[in-house]
């Protein structure tokens, strides 16, 4: 098996910490099915975090983006209008700041990857 470059581990890293726009295709994802963690572990890097399922271990791989919310001005506005920018406020307020998206491998006791998913809130 060739030895993962440096350079495409930081980019992978990079995209699922850092959340870029785009994410892993569910056939990469499911491509993986059948291989062993370890490779897995050695291109990916290691798990954002493991869970247990029975005797299946689950690594779990964590994407996240920020969306920034829009900004408001800050002008002093005459009392008369100043209520005329709460729908707008409320409606920055309510915009998601974090997006999460994760991608969970479940592996045998021997290390085998057995099954594969994306999950999205």
């Amino acid at each position: 098996m060739p030895r993962i470059r440096p350079l495409r581990a930081l980019g992978l890293a990079a995209t699922l910490v850092a959340g870029c726009a785009g994410s892993i295709r569910p056939e990469v994802v499911q491509s993986w099915v059948g291989r062993p963690a370890a490779a897995l572990q050695q291109e990916w890097g290691p798990a954002t975090r493991e869970a247990q399922d029975g005797d299946l271990r689950i690594l779990i791989y964590e994407e996240v983006a920020r969306q920034t919310a829009r900004t408001f001005q800050t002008t002093a506005v005459p009392r008369a209008v100043a209520g005329t920018g709460h729908l707008e406020a409320q409606e920055a307020y309510r915009l998601p700041t974090v997006y999460v998206r994760s991608y969970l491998f479940w592996v045998t006791p021997v290390g085998t990857i057995v099954r594969a998913t994306i999950r999205e809130p």
